[in-house]
């Protein structure tokens, strides 16, 4: 059942929302509207289309990508249970609720351990029951950079030593169904010349976005290009010549 959220100011200046595009940033204040009371959903680009994007020109795959764009900013985190995958809103904290309603299994307690003075809460809003009640409710995100990860919010421009994060490569390649194997050093390398000589700036989230863009891309035109079938012996060769041999007039 959804439920009625608010949006806090804070959540405007946080440095993980503003990593994010604009659509990403919509999809994730959608989310709260249909997690329960633990910040948790069920995992599928398909039914979160529905729910937030109802009128929208939007494809599953295109969903699917903002998710992943999400998770490389730690705003969701991703969990199985039951055998099926949820996502959990992450910063979402004890909630202020008469009749709390837990819908899905709980994000593990492993994961959601935010008592680190490591992390920074975002505090995202207030949740109310649309009757003039205040709900409070603490909801965003809680992030913390393990020293081998880079920041995701850092821009920095391409160069020839550009290397994507691990963490936030196979978020996006999960959340866009791309197999790890296909991120070569060769298809990296194609990227990064690409975008070298530009002199273009982004933030290592959206070179590791635009990335992925690139190797799906290439994936699709390799399977949409087919050899020509090899002529079966039993075929005619229209360009064997040896048939005019001896027709030649001689002056």
């Amino acid at each position: 059942m959804a439920r009625i959220r608010t949006v806090k100011p804070e959540f405007w200046s946080s440095e993980q929302v503003i990593s994010c595009r604009p659509l990403a940033r919509l999809l994730f204040i959608g989310l709260w509207n249909f997690c329960d009371d633990g910040g948790n959903h069920p995992l599928s680009p398909r039914t979160i289309k529905a729910l937030v994007f109802p009128g929208d020109d939007m494809t599953s795959d295109e969903v699917s990508e903002l998710l992943g764009e999400l998770e490389g900013a730690q705003l969701t985190r991703r969990y199985t249970a039951e055998g099926k995958q949820y996502l959990h809103v992450m910063g979402w904290k004890h909630q202020k609720i008469e009749k709390k309603n837990f819908r899905h299994p709980p994000f593990p307690a492993a994961l959601h351990d935010e008592s680190s003075s490591d992390r920074r809460p975002l505090d995202a809003g207030r949740e109310g029951n649309g009757t003039g009640e205040d709900q409070h409710n603490s909801l965003g995100a809680g992030v913390e950079h393990p020293p081998e990860s880079v920041d995701p919010t850092a821009a920095c421009q391409m160069s020839l030593e550009w290397k994507p994060d691990p963490r936030l490569l196979a978020a996006f390649a999960k959340r866009m169904g791309l197999a790890e194997a296909l991120f070569t050093h060769k298809a990296i390398g194609a990227f990064v010349c690409h975008y070298a000589a530009s002199g273009r700036f982004e933030t290592q989230l959206a070179w590791v976005s635009l990335l992925v863009k690139w190797i799906k891309r290439d994936a699709a035109t390799s399977a949409s290009v087919h050899p020509f079938p090899l002529r079966k012996a039993s075929e005619p060769d229209f360009d064997d010549t040896s048939w005019a041999e001896g027709l030649m007039v001689k002056a």
